[in-house]
This record gives C-alpha cells, structure tokens and sequence, in this order.
C-alpha cells in the first residue's frame, strides 16, 4: 500500500530525531487522554521546541511531511485557538467577536462580582500546567499575554457552546454568529483542528466560574460542558447518527476538544479487549501490505454484496454478516474532510488514543482502488460526497494514507472484518466466480462480435442466393 509503514512498538522516538532519548512510560488511561507527540515537530523562529519529551503533550503541530499534503486541513480559517495560530494573519475578525463575547459573559455573571481580572488570576494558577500540554514552549508569549489568551479563548468557547444551546432550543434572540447556517459549522471545523486546541481542564474552570447560578461542582461542570460541546459539533459528524448523549462517558478525563469528539465514536461492538488483542497481534500482522483486501468491485464479483447500515449512522460500526458487507453512510465535504485529517493525525501521535479512524482510512485505501469502485459504494449509499468527479474521491482517499504509520496491526480495528473477506474470496464459490467473471467478455466486446457475426452472415446470405434471385429483375420492353 503506497505511504504506508507498519512497524512493531518500540520504546524510543525513532521518527526524525535519533538523538531523543527513551520515552518515559506511559500509564493506562482512556482515550483522548494526555500523552507526548511522537515525532519531530515543525517549529517557526519564534516557537521553540522542547529540548525532551518529559511531559504529556496533547497539543503540537502538525508534523511537515504530513502538512504539505493539505495545507489548509490543518490551518484554521476563521477563528484562532490558542497560541499557535494567534497572529495569523486574516483572522482579525472574529478576534473582534471573541472580545464581544468575553463583554457578553462579564454582564451575564455582573451580580457575582466576577470580573476579567478575576478570570485571569484563576488562569494564571494553571498556566504552567497549560503551556506543559503544548508541544512547544511559546517563550516569546509573556506570560500576561498567554494568560489573558486563556481567558478570551477559552471564554469564547464557552460563550459559544451555551449560545448553540439557546439556538438549539430555539431561546436565541439574533446573533451574528448564527445568522447564517455556514458559521457555526466552519466554527466547528476550526475547533477540531489539532493546532487550534485549548486544554480541556482551562475550558471546564471557565465554564464553571461563568455559571449563572454560581460555581457548579467540577463533576457537573464537566458533564454540562461535553455534552454541550458534542451537541455543538454534531454536524461535522462523518455519519448520519446523532450522539446518544446518554449513552455516552460525559464524566472522563479528554484533553481537548478534538479528542471529546474522538471518543465519541466508539463503535457499539468496541474492538476486543487488549490482552486478546495481544494474543491476535500475529494473526493481523500477516494481511499487512498492498492488497489487504479486494477493491469494492473485485469484492462484488466475488459474491460480496455492498449494503448501508442502516440500523447505525457511526461510520465505524462496519459488519460482515453472510457475505454482506454493512457500511453505514460516510458523508466526505469541505466541512467534514479536515476533520478526518485531523483525526488520523491526533490518533497518529497519540499512543493511548484508539486507531479508529487511522483504520477506517486504511479499510477505505483497499476497497477505492479505481472508479469503479467509488460508483459501487456511491450507488449502495455508502459513500456520499461533495465533489463532482469521481477521480477527485479516488485522489481524497489516497491521500489519507500518504505518511500514515500503523505502529502495528493490534492496532488496527478492522482486522476480523478483513480476515472475514479474505476467508470469503479464498473459498471455492468466490474463486469459481471470480474465474467465470475474468473469462467472459465485456458486454463492449461482445456487442462488437454479434456485430461482426450478423455483418458476416449477411455477407454469406447475399452471395449465397441463386443469381435470379440476387440480379435485378430487367425492366420490361415498351
């Protein structure tokens, strides 16, 4: 498989930089959870590196090599978050909107004696904390400034999610942001890029000294802000299912925003657990490499029928059940693209976070080898897209898996379902399918010879026929 590297764990950085020394081991924790990068990462002057990886990183840059395949997946269009892209040029707009919003706050929570300031002292108490979860040590931001970005993002965001509600509840009186149907999901797709995060924990203290109704505990806190931020991001959802919130964790510990809407979908029949995954390391290991599995039309001629899933919208609730294959509908547009980027390249550099869409990525690159194969899956309903050709979903699909490094095949989520096919296209009815199919002509070519049997035959006809019967009859004498 063209761009992608399977390669076994191995307990140093051994990406671009030789001379990183061992990692410090990591505990078990949930997903999304804090953990260090693994690679090398792409610094501007004015950013500086951390000389080793002795804290948990969740937020860093996109690593070049990746970038430079879609630069504008990971770059934010309208809203900066945090301090990576906050002077980017072309975002001044909204900078004027987060000041609106931090002015909309203070006067909502004016009777609690709570001001800016206050707000800003709180942050400074956890600036510390929060500059150790970038990747970068950010020394020319001092340390008012990083503190006072803290406190108008973090309160922007929160502004944000409890406006959305009001509008989702229809309580919204008029508000630039939600004026138009666009904006609050090219937001959305902002707060979902990996350089554009604010630690969660920064997010939940502001949500929690802003309360109406005075400080909530941080336990409430937590479950009201995800489960506000999920109903927010709902709409970049890459499939049609809408978010049980009850069903889902709202009380674990994410890091950010990005790894919130990671973990939130979980497929409902969850990947075994690890020791089993362990023991199974062998078995996957050996469907590595180009041709893990058939192309959506091979798969077809082989017997295997393409079906939506109907019963569940998350994309990763892929079933194999008597030679049918059950994908639920992918939705891939400029909204919800970037975030599939994004996606596979936190799970990339995110030990502790499961490889689910990493995975989907890698199961997609086998079975879209060619057009054809993209007009079965679009026919079948399971994949709709925004883009007028077919080549340019061919090209999307491909690029996901450009630099994509599957650390090893434990990690991988769809290894019985891929077992399953190839146990299906190696038995006695697939291949016997499979042999007629290549053996008989295109209907193009088959229409050409019945052309040329007919012209033929006329031809042997015509010359065939008794001569009085093939000479014109002459005209009678006047």
């Amino acid at each position: 498989m063209d761009g992608i590297e399977i390669e076994h764990i191995d307990e140093r950085f051994d990406y671009e930089r030789q001379d990183v020394p061992p990692r410090s081991p990591l505990l078990p924790n949930s997903a999304g959870s804090e953990t260090e990068p693994e690679s090398d990462v792409d610094g501007h002057n004015s950013l500086r590196e951390k000389p080793l990886p002795d804290k948990r990183w969740s937020i860093f840059k996109v690593p070049a090599h990746v970038r430079e395949i879609d630069e504008r997946a990971y770059t934010p269009r309208i809203v900066s978050i945090g301090p990576f892209h906050c002077k980017q040029p072309g975002l001044e707009a909204m900078e004027a909107q987060k000041q609106r919003f931090l002015r909309r706050m203070l006067e909502r929570i004016s009777h609690q004696n709570k001001t800016q300031r206050n707000l800003e002292d709180v942050m400074e108490e956890l600036e510390v904390r929060t500059r150790e979860c970038y990747s970068e040590e950010f020394e020319d931001i001092r340390s008012n400034d990083f503190v006072r970005m803290m406190v108008v993002d973090g309160c922007f965001i929160v502004e944000l999610l409890r406006l959305s509600d009001m509008y989702y509840k229809n309580e919204l009186a008029d508000d630039p942001i939600f004026a138009t149907r666009a904006m609050p999901i090219n937001l959305g797709r902002d707060l979902l890029l990996l350089e554009n995060q604010l630690p969660l924990f920064v997010i939940q203290k502001l949500f929690q000294l802003t309360s109406s109704g005075g400080e909530a505990t941080p336990q409430a806190t937590k479950k009201e802000l995800n489960k506000l931020a999920l109903q927010f991001l709902e709409p970049l959802r890459l499939g049609k299912d809408v978010i049980q919130i009850e069903n889902f964790d709202l009380e674990s510990e994410y890091s950010h925003l990005l790894a919130l809407f990671q973990s939130s979908f979980a497929p409902a029949k969850p990947h075994p657990s690890s020791h089993t995954q362990k023991a199974k390391s062998t078995k996957y290991r050996t469907i590595a490499g180009e041709g893990w599995v058939r192309g959506a039309k091979s798969l077809r001629n082989a017997g295997v029928r393409f079906k939506t899933k109907s019963k569940s919208g998350n994309v990763l609730d892929i079933e194999l059940k008597n030679r049918k294959l059950e994908i639920p509908t992918v939705f891939i547009d400029e909204g919800t693209g970037p975030v599939l980027r994004n996606l596979i390249v936190y799970e990339q550099y995110n030990r502790c976070a499961p490889s689910y869409f990493s995975s989907l990525a890698l199961l997609l690159n086998n079975i879209v080898d060619k057009l054809d194969d993209v007009t079965i899956l679009k026919q079948s309903g399971i994949i709709w897209v925004q883009w007028d050709t077919d080549k340019e979903l061919v090209n999307f699909i491909k690029s996901l898996t450009k630099e994509l490094m599957l650390i090893d095949m434990v990690d991988f989520q769809f290894g019985e379902l891929i077992c399953g096919l190839r146990k299906h296209c190696q038995s006695f009815s697939a291949i016997l399918r499979l042999s007629f199919i290549s053996t008989v002509p295109n209907q193009t070519t088959i229409m050409n010879l019945l052309l040329s049997y007919i012209s033929i035959f006329q031809t042997v006809l015509y010359k065939s026929l008794p001569d009085q019967v093939t000479s014109p009859t002459p005209a009678p004498t006047p």
